[in-house]
């Protein structure tokens, strides 16, 4: 009977270890946001200044969000289709999120992975218009976050996609963007 007490106190003991530490573990979690923006002075072309975007829209843990930051272009070809492709990556800062409540605030660096810059074509949709699709890696920075992200890791994937516009306009023209992503944060472990 002594043996059989040990044992259902062992196994009660595992089953508390491993209750109180699932909960103390970092929590991985999956990650979506949707949104649209604009980037009100146009794309700056290779060589020049990074210039402002911003957007609004849902996300995961943010619920409606604001975001605002600043967008680089790295280079651009053309291509012999008439299309454009090229590299880019967030400017000075990178884009930062800011939950509805104005605590929770999610910063990131886009396309600034070393090795993996960020994508995008440009589609020629008449005359001097463009239609333009980015793809970037949204990489948090932990230490810039706030609120219920302060300290959380990871990325997503982000698509957007652009209204037509013409790239080369003097003045430069808005650009008018939706986007959308995917991917995980980890959440740091829990204090006691």
């Amino acid at each position: 009977m002594l043996t059989r007490n040990r044992w259902v106190g062992a196994l009660a003991a595992l089953v508390v270890a491993l209750v109180v530490g699932g909960t103390a573990q970092a929590q991985v979690k999956p990650f979506k946001i949707t949104g649209a923006g604009v980037g009100p002075v146009g794309l700056p072309l290779p060589g020049q200044d990074p210039r402002p975007h911003w957007a609004i829209g849902t996300a995961t843990g943010l619920g409606k969000y604001y975001g605002e930051g600043s967008v680089e272009t790295l280079s651009a070809v053309p291509q012999a289709d008439g299309t454009i492709t090229g590299n880019f990556g967030s400017g000075p800062g990178g884009f930062v999120f800011y939950g509805a409540n104005k605590k929770d605030v999610l910063a990131t660096d886009y396309g600034r992975a070393e090795g993996n810059p960020g994508t995008f074509t440009l589609y020629p949709v008449g005359g001097t218009d463009f239609v333009a699709v980015w793809v970037a890696e949204f990489v948090v920075d932990p230490d810039r976050s706030a609120g219920k992200f302060a300290g959380v890791t990871g990325s997503w994937t982000m698509i957007a996609m652009s209204e037509p516009f013409n790239p080369f306009a003097d003045p430069a023209e808005p650009v008018n963007y939706s986007w959308k992503g995917e991917g995980t944060l980890t959440f740091p472990k829990k204090k006691k």
